[in-house]
């Protein structure tokens, strides 16, 4: 993933603590966009401090509090379809609990990874809040992304996809400049799985082979 997608994630990534038990409903523009904004301000607290493993240790967490990556993993698999997604095939239905499990950790995994390793570069991005509105049962906080040191670049358009849940709101999606992380996901395993020489041990190998790149 570029650095772009990842400016929404860096943004975002340590947003758990202060909303995992307050039952804040995302349903809710002006909660779910709160949630996002005081998140975020403690988010660049935690990395301007030494790095470390306990730091590593404590982004991991925030990111787990926050995103909901069993909900994106299952809209990365086309459950629910992409909306935009003509014909959609609902890829999750086809596979067992033993199959999801090992996707579902191996998405977290690339994400926390692509994650860590751009998050030092989004820290001269400043973040504006645009406000928020309901998007299909969810609530999507619409905010650009500004790089201070380089003000002739054009803001980058990053909007969270926030979903209520039993724990609190977390994100299930992150759409930059009009792109959706979970519908360029599905996209990608779509194309495998309608391959009969790739298929799902393709889709699991390339995961990996991913997670184990060295950069």
């Amino acid at each position: 993933m570029s650095l772009r997608s990842f400016i929404a994630i860096a943004s975002i990534a340590a947003t758990s603590s202060t909303w995992a038990s307050g039952g804040a409903r995302a349903d809710d523009g002006s909660d779910a966009q709160a949630f996002v904004e005081q998140e975020h301000r403690q988010l660049e607290q935690l990395l301007h401090t030494p790095d470390s493993p306990a730091r590593d240790g404590q982004i991991h967490q925030a990111m787990a509090g926050f995103v909901d990556y069993d909900e994106l993993t299952r809209r990365a698999f086309g459950d629910p379809c992409p909306p935009s997604e003509p014909g959609c095939e609902a890829l999750w239905s086809g596979y067992d609990d033993a199959k999801r499990a090992e996707l579902r950790s191996l998405l977290e995994q690339l994400v926390r990874k692509s994650y860590q390793r751009n998050l030092l570069k989004t820290l001269d991005y400043d973040i504006t809040y645009r406000g928020s509105r309901g998007s299909g049962g969810d609530t999507r906080v619409m905010t650009e992304a500004k790089n201070r040191l380089k003000p002739r670049e054009p803001a980058v358009r990053v909007d969270y996809v926030v979903m209520a849940t039993p724990k609190g709101p977390r994100v299930v999606d992150i759409v930059t400049e009009g792109s959706s992380l979970t519908k360029n996901y599905y996209d990608q395993f779509r194309k495998k799985m309608d391959d009969p020489a790739e298929g799902y041990p393709n889709i699991v190998q390339k995961l990996k082979d991913k997670i184990a790149k060295k950069e």
